[in-house]
């Protein structure tokens, strides 16, 4: 009887303030997690011998190639212990003639693949990426397989520091830290924002709930990858070739998949120049969401959906009496607060603290952002680097 007297405003309103709650704790237990993840400090006695390939898939690369080339040729992991292997995805650009011109004295063992002259070159539908990276592997003999993208730089300790972390960990998958340069503001929001998916998969991880990792510092064992089959099952979709590795991995081997908290391994990497390439790319990454195996990885990004949307939903209500002020105000403040934490520790072991007055607004385009995209997920397609996927 007294349920049926509570006004639907109330009912919206305690909804409203419960969820901001849930949410406000969700983002301190990330938090908690990731203050407890501890920061590798790398092995200084000893050597390692651990034989390295590096994979890089590419396509059209000519503006950074060359950069990641550079960076590769500083590591200070012996250079006799690890080859590069770039794959090439139909660049067209003057991306080959410039690996090839590299090649002529590169100071590291470089071989070029073209993925063009594949013998199965004309059979690949749409997995251009994993079908690179899968021959890659066949062609190498590293005992770890380390993969980073084409606009990538990466710092001289490097490999060190995996390998170091692989063999006192024997972790058969180690997921790295990756952010962006900042050549802009539209580039700043997108390093804070890239900053909170780093670490709530960090911190997910170390939690039992392996959420997601990025390809641009990723590194697994060849026993793992073909322990698990590699990327069989998920070959059809374009994209995953982390994500859906690592839940693979992660389901063989659940205590020997770690994230790898050192400054010295993370990789820098470039933001999308403008808003038509930032839509595509977090097209391409929310096309995946629903092929998610794990339910507790979909109960998250439902959770953060449904989160976003009642916050949004929440404002036009303040300007018809619906909302009390206090229960908006209460709840958006523990929200943000909670946000401040975590991204603030984030953006300090990113070394990245100059950007913390951005959070702001970030938390203002936030909400929009995830149930925007949330909802564009649904449907199939969009571009990527001048090629047109229907996924």
């Amino acid at each position: 009887m007294y349920l049926n007297q509570i006004s639907a405003p109330l009912i919206f309103a305690y909804t409203f303030f419960i969820i901001q709650i849930l949410y406000a704790l969700f983002t301190l237990i990330l938090w908690i997690a990731w203050q407890k993840l501890p920061i590798y400090n790398p092995v200084t006695e000893g050597i390692v011998h651990t034989r390295i390939s590096v994979i890089i898939v590419v396509r059209n690369e000519e503006s950074n190639i060359i950069d990641l080339l550079n960076s590769l040729s500083h590591q200070t992991y012996p250079k006799h212990l690890f080859k590069v292997y770039i794959v090439d995805d139909f660049s067209t650009d003057a991306t080959v003639s410039l690996l090839k011109h590299f090649q002529l004295t590169s100071p590291f063992p470089l071989q070029i693949l073209e993925l063009k002259a594949h013998p199965s070159a004309e059979s690949i539908n749409g997995n251009f990426k994993k079908k690179g990276i899968e021959w890659a592997i066949s062609e190498s003999d590293g005992e770890l397989i380390v993969t980073t993208d084409g606009d990538c730089i990466v710092p001289a300790d490097w490999l060190t520091t995996i390998a170091s972390f692989q063999v006192k960990t024997n972790a058969q998958m180690i997921c790295g830290a990756v952010t962006f340069s900042e050549p802009s503001i539209f580039a700043k929001i997108q390093a804070v924002e890239f900053a909170s998916l780093i670490g709530s998969g960090a911190a997910t991880l170390q939690i039992g709930i392996p959420t997601m990792c990025n390809a641009a510092n990723l590194a697994f064992t060849r026993r793992a990858f073909i322990e698990v089959h590699g990327y069989k099952d998920t070959a059809s979709t374009a994209t995953g070739d982390d994500l859906f590795l690592m839940h693979k991995i992660y389901q063989t081997y659940p205590t020997q998949v770690h994230f790898l908290k050192q400054s010295q391994a993370i990789v820098l990497t470039q933001p999308q120049p403008n808003l038509v390439a930032f839509y595509q790319q977090r097209r391409r990454w929310a096309s995946k969401w629903h092929l998610y195996s794990d339910w507790r990885v979909s109960a998250v990004a439902v959770f953060i959906f449904m989160n976003c949307l009642s916050l949004l939903a929440s404002i036009p209500t303040l300007f018809i009496n619906i909302l009390p002020l206090i229960f908006f105000i209460t709840g958006i403040s523990l929200r943000w607060i909670s946000e401040w934490v975590l991204l603030g520790s984030l953006l300090s072991f990113l070394k990245k603290r100059h950007l913390i007055v951005w959070i702001f607004p970030v938390q203002w385009i936030y909400p929009l952002y995830v149930v925007f995209f949330g909802l564009t997920a649904q449907k199939k397609g969009y571009s990527w680097k001048g090629r047109k996927l229907d996924q």
